[in-house]
């Protein structure tokens, strides 16, 4: 076979090249040889079709195609010209497989392939020269030719080859120069040539690709012109008129390329071009006729789309044309019946035609697409036997049955007459036929049902355009069916294909943007389900950008049609806005470049939305630019109206300028060029439309509409700048923008630019959070006067959340930074309370050391102290925090003041007060040490007061608080260098008790004394006034800290005199902590001074003598004792008997260190009972004399000490010499109770003999020591009493206490419970019966026996 080939391709070529040289020769073979090379036209091999149409051309130039076979030949060329790039791929697939089969078929071809060196385009090439030039150079060919060349327009197989084709109809009718009758003559004697109508369809249809090749439409344009006298007459001069205009729009194909929509709009006039001309023929008849060649020409695109649905197009527009409605329903049956509904193209193409139909035909085209939609549907059963069909999936075919229903009933009423529109709209919606539509799956079937829904719209907004306003039913129902088609499908993926989303999408928003702008109103809750529906589609990848960018478009459309048409006056309109703008924020300051730039151009379109109903008004049906139903804003029913300008105009504070500059200033200084410039001209647009809106009166602003607009020509200045020159310094740009904003920023509206600043800060990119913090600095630096307290303190609440929001360091040091300028230039007390607040929230409500990127108070806390002008400011400010006072006095040591104290520390702010100082200690570099150095008086009284404070709620089982004062306390002693101070906080902070806190404080003030002795009078001061302090908690610590420094007063008398009246003035406190240090501070003053106000002090000890609390009693008589050692007799001698009647109180103390006090205290009062005064303290010696006696046997051997020194230095008052003798003995000190017993018999006698004058005062004395709690004292008692009776000659003595002292005794042997006692007792009866007058003894004791015995009958007989 392939041998034959290429024997066959070389005969040909040889006969090609023999034809010319031998004419006349073989002009006897003609027939011959014509007839040789018919059986050739049917051969496949390239290079025998090439080689044949070569010599078909020399054939013909030599006259060897006649009559009939010459058409043979010419019909060979016409269809290698139609050769179709699918046939040539179908040859390249033979090759393919050819190669891959033997070696030896394939080395053969390769051969064949390499000699001939034919491929399909140099095939078609040669076809369409060959019969190009036949035609123009072969004038013998015109009648083989013509008309034959018309026959090849309308078969398929040909359509490739029909542009050649027309240009060679073309050349031969501009050379024949036909006069109209002869070729419509010419045309009618041939039954072969098809008619006019077959022509002028099949032409018409295969307009539609403007790009074919070989200049499709233009070739056809061209030969339509010429072809014209075979159409009616009326039709010459509209196409001599027309044409020329289409061929100008498809004359650049690089230029029509350009235009994305440029195949929409050509098939739009090519259906217009048809409409015309069938208003220009006027002949039904040749219309019916042209309409058949349309519907009989069907089958010639069959697997066309393209031109299917733009025969379907041109069809309905023929019928649209046709007054008969019978044929008008058949038609549209058969259209229906030819038509692909499986294929987007083809159904669409329909849908148009049935709609261009229905704008003649509405009632037969509904009933048409109703009796579709009632048949579309399959019974249950035969739905479900069709899964078992081998027929098309029944879901597919429902959908495109349902997709072209929704299409058709769309463009039905898309080209509908608006007069009867209303009626069929209300119809379709009224009845829900729509909702039928909605259970498609398929994408292209959703995108259908959107399409007819959108279509609708139209119809509606069409109908307003004509004057025919009408609101559209169930609009809301209408919208959400848009929404629901427009989402994914969860249960069924099969279709889902991201790019069919996108497209469905795109459709989607165009079809809710034609529904918003219709009537009626937009509600709020569907203008909610719309957003919440759409305003995602914002964060959509870039790609694939040539679908994504046109969905993005719409959306902003979108939304600038629910502007538009939403609201009823100015402030409705600019709620809108707000609401609007408000919701895409989130794209605007989104991390994602592209997700920023849609964010702002839709603010951007929308501003200029706003701003064109605020100036020039709306055109309710959507037209764009100037139309004629647009609505004026009436600016003079603002100035004559009674209504506020609200109700026409909003006014500049609804527009809330201040929270939308600060939503787009950071986009100024944005990463991205696009987003900048954007963002420029929003801020452009917001602040020229403000000045063109009314401002409310009264009217606040600080600057004049001159600097005001001053400023916004300086801002569209850099508008422009940005537009012509993309490459100007970013920084430069949005230092001028900062600046013209902080001109034309109302008051108010700085305040809310500021109060809102936290999300423009923690802005996701770098640049624009930086260019936000520079903002607000430069705003609080220029107008940070215009700021009230509140304005201050919302400032500071923003950019302290915008600190917590930051994790980078260097972003929130520049915080830092803007909220110490803010401080700095404002009010810093304002902002330090607001960054103590928001560190208290932050310590109850979160573990601050697990924060990420460190605890932002605590930075905060360091800037403060490092800043050179608020590091004293900052300092001062928390202790005046720390200081503040508290709550109404109240007794802690009666319970009441526990939960006071609790409460107290529970304050936030006082938590963070303490860490902020620690901050400072602790991170305040060389300035903050030299503020702390500069405040130490303050700081440490203060750290001091506080010591207190959580030394109280340690006591109770809180010990997070002490432990946070320490480390301040801690950081305070690392800050100023006192290691030794560091050292006792380390060693004693944590303990608890009382008096070890107590005790602390104390050392501490010691140390700080000796360290820092000129930083006393300060202390001392602030001291002073924390006693006068509502927690005893705090006066205890002041007291405490107080009473240490006045030891080290010496040198100071101005600052001693107010500490002694200080500590005089609070020894009558509620706390006896306090009562007992002050007197102890008192007292613990250089010897110099204490001289100076003894009288003072011992007023203080005579008064503290008889508190109710012990420990203040120990400390009075304490204090007592070392006073009196250098007071002098004048301050003494007023209160001497005072004093000793209130020791003698004292000696009977339980406190054993009070009575040993009490007892030397009345020792040393003895030196000054002198004088005037010696007989009264005399009396008071013998009233405490028997006291002393019976104690120098105390069960403590201080109290020992103390009776024995006492009796010492109180025996020459007595008046017995022997008395001195006796205390001089070993018996006094003695341990042992042997030698004791023998001083009490020593005792007794002395008194017996020399002082029985005072033996009754004695006695009395003695006896009531027998009730004394201590048993030892008893026990003495007893013994010495017995002594003295055994001793004494006095029968008054023995008769009144005889009987009262044996009784005791009798009863004490054997009841008491003390060992000692019944020891003694039995041994005083001994010494009482060995007494010189025992007469007496034996009655007392006969009487005593009696008495019992009585008493033992009287209880037996009750037994």
């Amino acid at each position: 076979m392939l041998k034959e080939q290429h024997l066959t391709f070389g005969a040909l070529c040889v006969l090609k090249h023999l034809l010319p040289r031998l004419a006349e020769a073989w002009h006897s073979k003609i027939l011959l040889l014509v007839e040789a090379m018919k059986l050739l036209l049917d051969e496949q091999s390239l290079g025998v079709r090439k080689a044949l149409s070569e010599l078909i051309m020399v054939m013909a130039s030599h006259c060897y195609l006649v009559g009939s076979s010459g058409e043979l030949f010419v019909e060979y060329l016409v269809r290698n010209c139609a050769m179709s790039d699918k046939e040539r791929d179908n040859l390249e697939s033979f090759k393919e497989y050819s190669r891959s089969g033997s070696s030896y078929y394939s080395f053969q071809y390769k051969r064949l392939e390499l000699k001939i060196g034919v491929c399909p385009s140099e095939l078609r090439a040669i076809s369409e020269k060959g019969l190009l030039l036949i035609t123009i150079t072969i004038p013998e060919m015109e009648h083989i030719l013509w008309p034959f060349l018309l026959k090849m327009i309308i078969p398929r197989d040909y359509s490739g080859g029909v542009a050649t084709v027309c240009r060679c109809i073309s050349e031969l009718c501009r050379r024949r120069s036909f006069p109209s009758d002869s070729m419509l003559s010419e045309c009618q004697a041939r039954s072969d040539i098809p008619q006019p109508e077959e022509l002028f369809a099949r032409l018409l249809v295969l307009l539609h690709d403007p790009l074919a090749r070989e200049q499709l439409a233009t070739q056809i344009l061209t030969a339509l012109c010429y072809l014209a006298p075979l159409f009616p007459k009326n039709m010459y001069l509209f196409l001599q008129d027309e044409i020329p205009k289409m061929k100008a729009y498809v004359s650049d194909t690089e230029d029509l390329k350009q235009d994305p929509s440029y195949q929409e709009t050509w098939d739009d006039m090519i259906v217009h071009f048809l409409a015309e001309s069938l208003d220009v023929v006027q002949d039904n008849n040749w219309i019916i006729s042209l309409g058949n060649a349309f519907a009989e020409q069907y089958e010639l695109y069959t697997f066309d789309d393209d031109h299917s649905a733009l025969l379907h197009r041109c069809f309905g527009m023929l019928l649209q044309k046709v007054d008969s409605r019978s044929y008008v329903r058949e038609k549209i049956d058969w259209m229906y019946k030819q038509a692909d509904i499986a294929c987007p193209t083809n159904r669409l193409g329909l849908a148009k035609a049935v709609g261009l139909v229905a704008a003649s035909h509405l009632d037969t085209v509904l009933e048409k697409l109703k009796s579709i939609l009632d048949n579309v549907g399959q019974s249950f059963v035969q739905r479900f036997l069709s899964f078992f069909s081998e027929r098309a999936k029944h879901m597919d075919d429902s959908d495109d049955i349902h997709a072209a229903l929704a299409l058709m009933y769309g463009y039905a009423a898309r080209y509908a007459p608006s007069t009867v529109i209303e009626a069929r709209i209300d119809a379709l919606v009224g009845t829900n036929m729509l909702s039928r539509l909605l259970h498609v799956q398929n994408p292209k079937a959703k995108q259908a049902v959107i399409t007819a829904i959108d279509l609708l719209g139209r119809a509606v907004i069409n109908a307003a355009g004509n004057g025919i306003s009408f609101p559209l039913k169930k609009r809301d129902l209408l919208l959400d069916y848009i929404v629901t088609l427009m989402g994914l499908d969860d249960d069924n993926d099969i279709y889902d294909s991201s790019i069919e989303l996108l497209h469905t999408q795109a459709l989607a928003l165009s079809a809710c943007t034609t529904l918003v702008s219709v009537e009626p109103k937009l509600t709020t809750e569907t203008r909610n389900l719309v957003m919440k529906a759409t305003l995602g589609l914002f964060a959509l990848p870039n790609e694939p950008s040539d679908v994504v960018n046109p969905l993005i478009d719409n959306l902003i459309t979108l939304l600038c049609a629910i502007l538009v048409t939403s609201g009823e006056d100015g402030r409705s309109r600019a709620e809108q806005l707000l609401y609007l703008l408000g919701q895409i924020d989130q794209y605007v300051s989104s991390p994602v470049d592209y997700q920023r730039r849609r964010g702002c151009l839709a603010a951007y379109e929308m501003l200029l939305k706003f701003r064109t109903l605020c100036v020039t008004g709306y055109c309710p049906v959507g037209c764009a630019g100037s139309c004629t139903h647009i609505k004026q804003v009436n600016r003079s029913l603002q100035r004559n109206s009674n209504l506020p300008s609200a109700f026409t105009l909003p006014s500049r504070d609804a527009l809330g300028l201040g929270n939308r500059i600060v939503s787009y200033l950071p986009r100024c200084a944005d990463t991205n060029s696009e987003v900048r410039k954007i963002s420029a001209q929003i801020i452009g647009q917001l602040f020229s439309i403000s000045l063109s809106l009314p401002r409310p009166v009264p009217h606040t602003s600080v600057t004049n509409s001159e600097m005001s607009y001053g400023a916004l020509s300086s801002l569209e200045d850099v508008i422009a700048i940005l537009r012509s020159d993309a490459s100007i310094d970013p920084s430069e740009v949005f230092n001028r923008v900062v600046s013209s904003v902080c001109t034309l920023l109302t008051t108010d509206e700085l305040v809310a630019t500021l109060s809102n600043c936290s999300a423009a800060i923690s802005d996701k990119i770098k640049q624009s959070a930086e260019g936000a913090i520079q903002a607000v600095v430069e705003f609080v630096t220029k107008r940070g006067n215009d700021l009230n307290e509140s304005a201050i303190s919302r400032t500071t609440q923003s950019l302290l959340t915008a600190t917590v929001h930051v994790t980078e360091k260097y972003l929130r040091q520049e915080i830092l930074g803007a909220i110490s300028n803010l401080a700095e230039t404002t009010s810093s007390r304002i902002v330090f309370s607001e960054v103590l607040a928001s560190a208290g929230r932050d310590i109850v409500t979160k573990d601050i050391s697990r924060l990420r990127g460190g605890w932002p108070m605590q930075d905060a806390f360091y800037a403060f102290s490092q800043h050179t002008v608020l590091s004293n400011l900052f300092l001062e400010h928390v202790l005046s925090v720390l200081n503040k006072t508290s709550a109404p006095k109240n007794d802690f040591a009666k319970g009441e003041g526990s939960s006071q104290l609790v409460d107290y520390m529970e304050d936030d702010i006082l938590h963070a007060a303490v860490f902020a100082l620690t901050s400072f200690f602790r991170g305040g570099g060389r300035i903050g040490k030299k503020s702390v150095e500069q405040k130490y008086a303050s700081v440490l009284a203060t750290l001091t007061l506080h010591l207190g404070s959580c030394h109280g709620l340690a006591s109770s089982g809180q010990q997070e608080p002490l432990r946070a004062l320490l480390a301040a306390f801690q950081g305070f002693c690392d800050c100023v260098g006192d290691l030794e101070m560091g050292k006792i906080l380390a060693r004693d902070g944590e303990q608890t008790e009382n008096e070890k806190w107590i005790s602390l404080i104390g050392d501490l003030a010691g140390c700080v004394s000796i360290k820092r002795p000129k930083e006393i009078p300060g202390i001392s001061l602030i001291l002073s006034k924390y006693l006068n302090r509502t927690l005893n908690v705090q006066r205890e610590a002041a007291a405490a800290a107080l009473s240490e420094f006045a030891r080290y007063s010496e040198g100071l008398s101005s600052l001693l005199e107010e500490i002694v009246e200080a500590l005089c003035r609070h020894v009558s406190d509620d706390s006896p902590t306090v009562r007992r240090l002050c007197l102890k501070g008192l007292v613990q003053m250089s010897s110099i001074h204490v001289n100076q106000y003894t009288t003072q002090v011992l007023g203080v000890i005579l008064a503290l003598l008889d508190d109710s609390n012990e420990s203040v009693q120990l400390t009075a008589v304490s204090c007592l004792l070392m006073v009196l050692e250098s007071s002098p007799n004048d301050a003494v001698e007023p209160i001497l008997l005072s004093l000793s009647v209130r020791l003698r109180n004292l000696q009977v103390c339980m406190n054993m260190k009070i009575r040993a006090h009490a007892f030397a205290a009345f020792g040393t009062l003895s030196k000054y009972g002198i004088g005037e005064l010696r007989d009264p303290f005399i009396e008071q010696v013998h009233a405490v004399f028997p006291r002393l006696v019976l104690h120098i046997h105390d069960e403590d051997r201080s109290v020992r000490q103390a009776c024995q020194n006492t009796l010492k230095r109180v025996a020459d008052l007595v008046g017995m010499e022997e008395m001195t003798v006796l205390f001089s003995t070993h018996r006094i000190s003695s341990d042992h109770r042997t030698d004791y017993e023998d001083f009490l018999r020593d005792i007794a006698k002395q008194i017996t003999q020399n002082l029985a004058s005072r033996s009754s005062t004695y006695m009395a004395s003695i006896v009531q020591a027998f009730d004394a709690p201590w048993p030892v004292i008893q026990a003495n008692a007893i013994y010495l009493s017995s002594s003295m009776l055994a001793l004494s000659d006095d029968h008054h003595i023995s008769a009144l206490y005889s009987s009262q002292v044996f009784s005791v005794l009798v009863g004490q042997t054997s009841q008491s419970a003390h060992e000692i006692v019944r020891a003694t007792c039995t041994s005083a009866i001994g010494l009482l019966l060995k007494a010189s007058n025992p007469s007496s003894w034996r009655n007392a004791r006969l009487d005593q026996l009696e008495s019992s015995r009585n008493s033992h009958e009287s209880d037996s007989s009750r037994m």
